[in-house]
């Protein structure tokens, strides 16, 4: 019976329920429980913030640090450096929550597209522009958006922090203490 309810408690903690032919001990060996606190942090800022500091970088093809840059290792680096772990290609970079472009907002990645295939990345800055290593000799720098040809991806952890935090609660009335059964 103890470990039944254990279970009830458990199942019901934090809704209103009608427990009947419980004994207090019983229902107060339950009283623990954990709580998730889910607290959204826009790391755009932090995004952009970090693509900025990276411009006038050489392009390099194959590059991923600033002593030089292709596409999608830029757009890896200042993911990076804001906190979030993404894929080193254009194509690993498609694995994000996918955003309607009408949704898009500074920060999410662009990922151009040609024939079902991705062929570049960048970050969007807000404004019809974003944060790229275009090409051999252009600089790391913010630029017009140049084609339609793009999706656009979130990836997880760029926006969402959620945080544990164990508590102790009280689910035994006082009356049902001093009484020893917990009938409402």
């Amino acid at each position: 019976m103890r470990m039944h309810s254990r279970a009830l408690a458990s199942l019901f903690l934090g809704s209103t329920v009608v427990l009947t032919g419980l004994s207090a001990p019983a229902l107060a060996d339950s009283a623990h429980s954990s709580s998730v606190k889910v607290k959204r942090v826009d790391k755009s800022d932090s995004i952009l913030s970090q693509a900025k500091k990276l411009k006038g970088k050489p392009y390099r093809y194959g590059g991923a640090t600033p002593s030089g840059f292709d596409c999608s290792g830029y757009v890896q680096y200042v993911y990076k450096k804001a906190g979030t772990k993404i894929g080193r290609t254009s194509g690993a970079q498609l694995k994000g929550k996918s955003i309607a472009k009408s949704k898009k907002k500074p920060g999410d990645i662009l990922i151009f597209m040609r024939g079902g295939t991705a062929y570049h990345s960048a970050i969007y800055a807000g404004d019809g522009k974003m944060w790229e290593a275009q090409r051999t000799g252009v600089p790391v720098g913010k630029h017009g958006i140049w084609s339609s040809g793009y999706v656009v991806r979130r990836p997880a952890g760029s926006d969402v922090v959620a945080t544990t935090k164990a508590k102790q609660v009280s689910t035994t009335p006082k009356s049902a203490a001093k009484a020893g059964t917990f009938a409402p």
